[in-house]
């Protein structure tokens, strides 16, 4: 993740942050931004992982309730108001799995977690290792792919993404490093006449290297 990247990253969590402490103080046109900004990555999130589109646009509507609901309760110290939303809108999903699916096993919940949608990686490697690394990121387990959609889809920092899967910073980060280890040894097992490049070379973390 670039420094440009990162920049407007960090203006769009203090944007927010401001918006929140606003709308606490009854400007409602300071939720109405925070709603028109935040509502496309919570479709996002889930729309590949309810059931259907109408779960999906219930759902959407069921976070921002509850974000509404909760607006005193955002603390700015614990991560951005995006993590916050978002780790509402999975337990949302999970509420609804469950009632839905009351005899859903938990490694298919954690598979649903994981989702479907754009492609986390797309942009951040080079064209030419980026199959590579695709397919051997689709053979980790669920979870470590729902890390790196959290991560480099949504932007996440390592601490936010704990926060949000019931995980310490630590713990996240030691994943991320052992991932980036096993694919990175993957990648040189299955290289055919040309030497990879190292993995530590392509994918970091908005954090550097873990």
């Amino acid at each position: 993740m670039d420094l440009q990247t990162r920049w407007h990253q960090h203006r769009r969590d203090r944007r927010h942050a401001h918006w929140v402490k606003q709308a606490l103080g009854g400007d409602t046109n300071a939720f109405v931004q925070l709603y028109g900004e935040l509502y496309d990555p919570v479709a996002d999130y889930l729309a590949p992982r309810a059931p259907t589109s109408h779960d999906a646009e219930d759902l959407v509507a069921t976070v921002f309730h509850r974000f509404l609901r909760n607006l005193a309760r955002y603390d700015s110290n614990r991560g951005c108001v995006l993590a916050w939303l978002l780790t509402m809108a999975r337990h949302a999903l999970i509420d609804h799995l469950r009632a839905t699916r009351p005899q859903v096993a938990v490694e298919d919940l954690v598979e649903v977690l994981a989702g479907s949608g754009p492609d986390p990686l797309e942009g951040l490697i080079r064209t030419e290792q980026a199959d590579r690394v695709r397919n051997a990121l689709a053979c980790q387990p669920a979870e470590v792919r729902e890390m790196f959609d959290l991560h480099y889809g949504q932007g996440l920092k390592l601490r936010e993404i704990g926060d949000l899967i019931g995980l310490s910073e630590a713990a996240v980060k030691q994943r991320f490093s052992r991932i980036r280890r096993e694919l990175r040894d993957q990648l040189r097992r299955t290289e055919t006449g040309h030497r990879a490049r190292p993995l530590a070379g392509c994918i970091r973390t908005s954090e550097g290297e873990v």
